[in-house]
């Protein structure tokens, strides 16, 4: 659930790594020899330079050195703009095509299940006896959204929250304190914060902004959208745009996360959605001072300045003192196998993940993402080992995600990419970008959604 490499990366076009081909030879009947075919694996994911250098550096080269005769193919496609990631998928699957093998988000699991694209995952091939000794592996609850059946269509990528990341320089030169790491603040305390972190220069252009929600006009995220607008929505006392089937957007909730989106960009103007250019960059640089994120944010950041100081804070809640506001968003990214593939190319899917990934018992690879990469896999075993320990140690600012699991109450956003979550985008742009009241921005997503879900 990350920014596209385009906007928080290098600006580089979509690109295309490739292993080294190793030829296996075949023996023929009359002792002559020649190069067999390669068998060719193709993965598809979305842009984020950190996980594309951990597939072209070491994992490809690593499966590609164990299995002689396979190449592995990976396309990297934006994850949001013209030619958008979740699109481009849905629409090669759709048409009995696509990858071998893919990473994305838990939103599409349902549908994509439901319609057969995903094939189950064999446990033996990761080394269990059965699919309930595989889940019974991972923290309990963390795989549900891969699950159907007694089968599992996913295994982990990645598993997060959210949590605040700012920048201590541009704290410092304002004069403003830390923020506590073990207590979150109020959202209101967020606010004051960043007008002192706002600067404009002689001409009255922005030159910094005291905070940056995930979604603006050059990275334009439904995931980022919702993600936002729920955790919101849920610590006023909301915890879905439908209430037992039906739109309940007119609701006091609804109505008061919009106006949080309202005062933050209107009344406290410490965020313009046409000022962030970078997903990346703008917070090591120094243009935005605070947002919220996931673990993998600090590989992502670091190499646009490798000396930036930042502080990581808990998620701001609307009361710091009212514990049911202590409301969270989560998510997960899972590589699934292609079901239109043939067993054969299925198989040795699984086989890659299983290398990449961990067998029974393993952890060196679910280290190795969480130090390098900053992805999270809720395996037990994971979080028993030494090399968890050790990261937590060396990475105090990592705490933060250990205590949100028990101190947030923390839940799948139920819509984005789905036209209710796309309706949501709709509302909350006419707020921060067309200056909407949240009642008439409110009025009209419930009448959106009426029609959309034929309730009126």
């Amino acid at each position: 659930m990350k920014g596209e490499t385009r906007v928080r990366g290098s600006m580089c076009a979509p690109v295309v790594l490739a292993a080294l081909v190793v030829a296996a030879l075949v023996v023929l009947a009359d002792g002559a020899t020649q190069a067999a075919p390669p068998q060719t694996l193709e993965i598809w994911v979305h842009e984020f330079p950190p996980l594309q250098d951990a597939l072209s550096k070491k994992w490809i080269p690593e499966f590609a050195a164990a299995h002689p005769g396979v190449r592995v193919k990976v396309t990297a496609i934006p994850f949001a703009g013209v030619v958008a990631y979740d699109a481009k998928l849905l629409s090669a699957l759709s048409g009995g095509a696509g990858p071998d093998l893919w990473d994305m988000g838990d939103w599409h699991y349902k549908v994509f299940t439901d319609n057969k694209f995903v094939a189950p995952l064999d446990p033996t091939v990761f080394g269990y006896a059965s699919t309930k000794e595989m889940i019974d592996a991972y923290v309990p609850g963390t795989t549900s959204i891969f699950e159907r059946d007694g089968k599992l269509y996913g295994l982990f990528s990645e598993y997060n929250t959210l949590a605040l990341f700012y920048n201590l320089d541009m704290f410092k030169a304002a004069g403003v304190a830390s923020l506590p790491a073990d207590k979150p603040v109020s959202w209101r305390m967020i606010a004051d914060i960043a007008k002192k972190l706002t600067q404009r220069d002689s001409a009255g252009k922005l030159t910094q902004i005291g905070y940056r929600f995930g979604f603006f006009a050059n990275f334009r995220s439904p995931q980022w959208y919702a993600q936002d607008f729920y955790a919101l929505m849920r610590q006023y006392g909301q915890p879905d745009l439908t209430v037992n089937g039906q739109p309940a957007v007119t609701t006091k909730p609804v109505t008061d996360a919009f106006q949080l989106l309202y005062d933050f960009t209107w009344t406290d103007k410490v965020y313009d959605p046409s000022f962030p250019a970078n997903w990346f960059a703008d917070l090591p640089q120094g243009r935005v001072a605070m947002l919220l994120a996931g673990t993998w944010f600090v590989p992502a950041m670091t190499p646009h300045n490798p000396n930036v100081r930042f502080g990581v804070a808990p998620h701001p809640v609307v009361d710091p003192e009212n514990r049911a506001t202590y409301q969270n968003v989560q998510w997960s990214w899972g590589w699934s196998v292609n079901a239109n593939k043939p067993q054969a190319s299925q198989r040795l899917a699984q086989q890659f993940l299983a290398s990449m990934l961990g067998k029974k018992g393993e952890t060196e690879q679910a280290v190795w993402w969480f130090k390098t990469v900053g992805y999270t896999h809720p395996k037990k075993v994971f979080y028993q080992s030494a090399g968890y320990k050790q990261e937590l140690a060396k990475n105090p600012w990592l705490k933060a995600w250990e205590s949100a699991f028990t101190t947030y109450k923390i839940d799948y956003v139920t819509h984005n990419f789905d036209e209710v979550g796309q309706a949501l985008i709709r509302a909350i742009d006419r707020v921060v970008y067309d200056q909407m009241r949240p009642a008439e921005t409110a009025r009209l997503l419930q009448a959106e959604l009426g029609r959309l879900m034929g309730t009126k």
